[in-house]
């Protein structure tokens, strides 16, 4: 008897990306399967491109952007009242290879006390090169590793391996786990949710794996425009906070807190511009630092991150704060300039 696979793809303003998703899982051999899309308030007219091209798939409109954390929740409470026995989180920026589900079905068979899986993950743009083959937590660097990126597949092992946790691009999961634990913590949002969701079950007796022969490709980075914006920086920096004082020994806690309070203060800055006095970049240098220190100003990566911080101690999780909003668009507004700008010869 065939197990019963519910996918979940999360869609917001991402149109041609989740039809090229559902392209490539229409085409993936297995059976007993069934495709539930959650649009989160999409306004590129993704809802209506997605009924007339899959009729077939069960598609969820939130009205409004519950965030990966939020939005896949909906998806997932929908794939446990549909019967499934297993979930698959999977990006919509992601394209599958035909026998992706048959590939983790047989490994969740051979692996009873694994809990989460994850296929091998390809880059979209190099589909050679991998971009994630599991994560190993470094205590020194108070943050994951990845042996596997950007290494070739000739390069790594074919054998299934334990990872410290399975990446939410695209997350196998038990729905024995999901009653189990819960679903994602829906105060993360954006990053970090499936690494605490992951410790989570491991706190219940639940290992992650990484199953080689199952293999995605995915376009790194399009959630977020870039993995260097703003938004994505406010992110990983709140939500790595989070986690470690979830899931951090005290001696851990104690150095992240002692990072972050140092990082709230701007680093001095001076000027090289050498047409102008020393007296007169001085000034721009202490302007410039008053202003960051007063969480406003053009450093947008330190504002993001200062954000990110004052946030997290302030308990302040959730959605994406107006203010971050505002610093996405003034980078994406730089980003274009800087595209637009006339090559100097």
């Amino acid at each position: 008897m065939s197990a019963r696979v519910v996918i979940v793809v999360l869609n917001w303003n991402g149109r041609q990306d989740t039809l090229a998703c559902l392209r490539s899982l229409r085409a993936v051999a297995y059976g007993d399967k069934q495709i539930v899309v959650v649009d989160n308030g999409s306004t590129d007219g993704s809802a209506a491109a997605i009924r007339a091209e899959f009729p077939d798939v069960e598609l969820i409109e939130t009205g409004l952007n519950l965030g990966y954390a939020g939005g896949n929740n909906v998806g997932i409470e929908r794939a446990l009242s549909l019967g499934a026995d297993y979930v698959l989180v999977l990006n919509n920026d992601t394209t599958c290879a035909p026998d992706l589900i048959d590939r983790l079905v047989d490994a969740a068979r051979r692996f009873p006390s694994a809990g989460m899986f994850c296929p091998r993950i390809f880059y979209m743009h190099d589909p050679t090169r991998v971009w994630f083959d599991g994560a190993r937590w470094n205590a020194g660097d108070l943050n994951f590793g990845f042996p596997g990126k950007d290494r070739t597949e000739s390069e790594l092992t074919s054998e299934e391996h334990e990872t410290d946790y399975a990446c939410g691009a695209a997350l196998f999961v038990r729905s024995d786990v999901i009653r189990q634990v819960g679903a994602f913590d829906a105060r993360f949002f954006l990053v970090w949710e499936e690494t605490d969701w992951c410790y989570r079950a491991r706190a219940k007796g639940w290992s992650s794996m990484i199953v080689p022969s199952a293999k995605i490709w995915h376009a790194v980075g399009a959630s977020f425009g870039t993995e260097a914006s703003p938004l994505r920086t406010y992110f990983s920096v709140r939500n790595r906070l989070v986690w470690l004082f979830r899931h951090g020994t005290w001696r851990e806690r104690f150095r992240a807190a002692r990072e972050a309070a140092a990082a709230v203060w701007p680093r001095w800055a001076g000027s090289t511009n050498r047409t102008v006095t020393p007296w007169k970049r001085f000034a721009w240098a202490v302007r410039d630092w008053l202003f960051s220190a007063a969480g406003k100003g053009g450093r947008l990566d330190y504002l993001a991150k200062r954000r990110a911080i004052l946030d997290f101690a302030r308990g302040r999780l959730g959605p994406t704060p107006v203010f971050i909003i505002d610093l996405n668009q003034r980078w994406q507004s730089r980003r274009m300039e800087q595209r637009s700008a006339p090559e100097v010869a």
